[in-house]
């Protein structure tokens, strides 16, 4: 399908329309969203959380990367610290030898378990995908590994029943679906679905060692070598019916929409496709995708355009799409009708700084739901915007569209991700090229962020996991059916009485609604705390 490009005037900041999304509410204690998205944890299970653990990886072989890192190979790629209150981490764990463990890029914690899961990056072999049980010591105890059926692994995503594992594979673009063990997280199998978006086309670009791009670079050769072939990089399933996956395909600017059958674990027909920008004719490079934790709005960083492009989602097409899953009626229906709308594009780096010297890494949204933040990969900063709040009435910029809050040096090269802790209060920055991690407290009340002085040396660290620790096993939770839990927002009547966020949870009936509203105090308290603390020092 082709799509149809859309006629509009692309700024440094735009808003495209003036229509007010819905609200949706939803657990906000650990985002279902970004280049971590659509997993749900237990919310009884988050109140009682021991200690933060983080699982930190490493590249360890250059020439199997599509891409140059500039930093040290790793004789060790897997790494687990403990993090305190203060933001310093204290190093537990080292594992992961170089030639068993090659090039892990990317982790998913478990929603439910003490398991983490990491994806292994190579251009020329499968990717590998390992599950390892997390202990409270920062132990490492490997419970499975399975092929992932492609080439540079860079994704992991577990549907809401936790039943399957899905994979993405940058190179080749495939996407896959593996079984798991509800109970214990283990593999269950090998793969069980594969989607092939080239049809079993050959791939038209070469390695970078055999005389292909280096995809960290951005310029007009590089950019043409990278969007001959379609390149999957990640795929994030939608948080309110978990029926349709959405997949920015970064090699050729679109994303993807996708019909997921949870039931089967299968990726199905693809509904539709659309620009992952505003089709300015340059390139965009669709890199992750990334719901908001209470709007009906999503958010895709374009790696090549050093944009964010912010989409409405249409609440009403997913519902009628999981009403024809269950009734088992055919999905052709819904060929050509997409679930999004192009709302605004906005700049991730000053208007006057050159886009082909930098690349966008990753994005996320705050578990408050008032800050989105981007990493950017040779401007080395942080890009802070604030979530508009507003319905878009009387002049008012839509709710969820942005507003920038600043850039923030990373205090390092190349931060290919970041990560914030439990809290929300601290966020640490892989900055990957200089070989080191940096953490930075954040203001929860102005969304700037400061330097803590905390900074650790790890060769090539490419991803940051937190694993938040509880006693996750003691009452034999796996024995019990998981209540599907709908969380309603009454902001309009009618309307949000249908807007349902479904979730694997279990939670007190008498709590389901007020939850929304005791994470938002939870927020406020936090704020006035800082202010009081603020005013102290002032006096």
């Amino acid at each position: 399908m082709s799509p149809t490009a859309p006629m509009l005037e692309h700024q440094v900041t735009s808003i495209l329309t003036s229509d007010a999304s819905s609200d949706g509410n939803c657990p906000a204690s650990r985002s279902f969203a970004g280049s971590q998205s659509n997993n749900y944890i237990d919310e009884q299970a988050d109140e009682f959380v021991e200690q933060q653990l983080f699982f930190v990886t490493s590249y360890s072989d250059f020439d199997k990367l599509a891409h140059g890192p500039r930093g040290h190979a790793a004789k060790y790629t897997l790494r687990v610290y403990r993090f305190l209150a203060d933001g310093a981490v204290v190093l537990l764990h080292i594992a992961g030898e170089g030639e068993r463990v090659i090039n892990p890029a990317f982790s998913r914690f478990h929603p439910r378990l003490n398991v983490v899961y990491t994806c292994t990056e190579d251009i020329e072999e499968n990717g590998q995908i390992l599950a390892y049980e997390i202990h409270s010591d920062g132990s490492l105890t490997e419970i499975g590994r399975v092929d992932a059926g492609g080439t540079s692994t860079c994704y992991l995503t577990i549907d809401r029943d936790h039943r399957h594992l899905i994979a993405v594979n940058y190179w080749d673009s495939s996407l896959v679906v593996i079984p798991l063990s509800k109970s214990t997280g283990e593999f269950n199998g090998p793969i069980q679905n594969i989607y092939d978006p080239r049809q079993g086309k050959a791939m038209l670009a070469c390695a970078k060692k055999d005389g292909g791009a280096n995809h960290s670079m951005n310029d007009e050769c590089t950019i043409a070598a990278r969007q001959v072939d379609p390149h999957s990089h990640a795929l994030v399933l939608d948080p309110f019916e978990g029926c349709v996956a959405y997949v920015p395909d970064l090699g050729k600017d679109l994303v993807r929409e996708f019909w997921y059958d949870e039931t089967k674990g299968m990726i199905g027909c693809e509904f539709n496709v659309l620009p992952s920008g505003m089709s300015t004719g340059k390139p965009d490079g669709p890199r992750y995708f990334e719901f908001h934790p209470k709007f009906n709005v999503a958010y895709v960083v374009n790696e090549l355009s050093s944009t964010v492009a912010v989409f409405s989602i249409d609440r009403e097409l997913l519902s009628e799409i999981a009403s024809a899953t269950k009734m088992g009626l055919p999905m052709d229906k819904f060929k050509g009708r997409s679930t999004l709308k192009l709302i605004q594009s906005i700049k991730t780096v000053p208007s006057a700084f050159p886009t082909t010297m930098n690349t966008c890494g990753r994005i996320c949204t705050h578990q408050s739901g008032r800050y989105v933040i981007v990493s950017n990969r040779g401007h080395e900063s942080i890009t802070i915007f604030r979530v508009k709040q507003g319905c878009g009435t009387k002049g008012k910029a839509m709710r969820g569209t942005l507003a920038q809050v600043g850039f923030f040096h990373t205090r390092g090269e190349t931060p290919r991700h970041f990560q914030f802790d439990h809290s929300g209060q601290f966020l640490i920055v892989a900055n990957q090229d200089s070989d080191t991690i940096a953490v930075f407290s954040f203001n929860l009340t102005s969304g700037e962020i400061r330097y803590t002085g905390n900074e650790y040396h790890i060769p090539s660290p490419n991803f940051i996991c937190c694993c938040p620790m509880v006693d996750r096993y003691s009452d034999d939770e796996d024995d019990q059916p998981y209540e599907r839990v709908g969380y309603t927002f009454p902001t309009s009547e009618g309307d949000m009485r249908r807007s349902k966020v479904p979730s694997s949870v279990v939670v007190d009936s008498a709590k389901r609604n007020s939850l929304g509203y005791l994470n938002e105090l939870e927020v406020a308290q936090k704020e006035i705390a800082e202010l009081k603390t603020q005013l102290k020092l002032l006096s």
